[in-house]
């Protein structure tokens, strides 16, 4: 996993892996059962297990995947492309305000969006928080060249790509 990857993305990953297992045991739970009523009756409490446990968990880890992966778009339009508002989000994003009020409500919560003071209905940057710099490594993105310092950006030696200090 990427250093890069996101606490939504990694919660996403993980849902999805687990969407996938529910989905999985569901299906070879049946003939578990089949094969061990016949032959062992372990395997057969094992297979009602996973059909148990696909059949009334897969349909509510989707949910719960899709629901986050919403609620990433939300996230997405805030800090990538730096829409604060309700209004601004709900309009983009095409879903009602009361919808994306309850969406930022749970990505604060959650800590997806940090660095901001909601009132409900616009985000407002924290200028009493200490900014955290972009760049961590110095090393580039792109090609992992090294990064030279100057005024206002980093230059990467080797491809000449140009990176923001803040």
């Amino acid at each position: 996993m990427s250093k890069n990857v996101s606490k939504i993305d990694r919660d996403i990953r993980k849902m999805l892996i687990i969407s996938i297992v529910a989905s999985i045991a569901f299906v070879v739970g049946i003939p578990m059962i089949i094969w061990g009523a016949m032959n062992n009756m372990a395997v057969m409490g094992i297979g009602i297990a996973f059909v148990v446990f696909g059949f009334y968990g897969m349909p509510l880890l989707w949910i719960a995947y899709g629901n986050l992966r919403s609620l990433k778009r939300v996230v997405d339009a805030v800090l990538e492309e730096n829409l604060t508002k309700n209004s601004e989000i709900a309009s983009q994003l095409q879903i009602r305000e009361r919808d994306v009020k309850a969406k930022i409500d749970r990505a604060i919560q959650k800590k997806y969006i940090t660095g901001f003071i909601y009132n409900g209905s616009e985000l407002v940057p924290n200028e009493r928080q200490k900014q955290t710099p972009k760049i961590v490594e110095n090393r580039c993105k792109n090609c992992g060249g090294t990064l030279e310092e100057f005024e206002k950006e980093w230059r990467c030696s080797y491809c000449g790509s140009r990176f923001s200090k803040q």
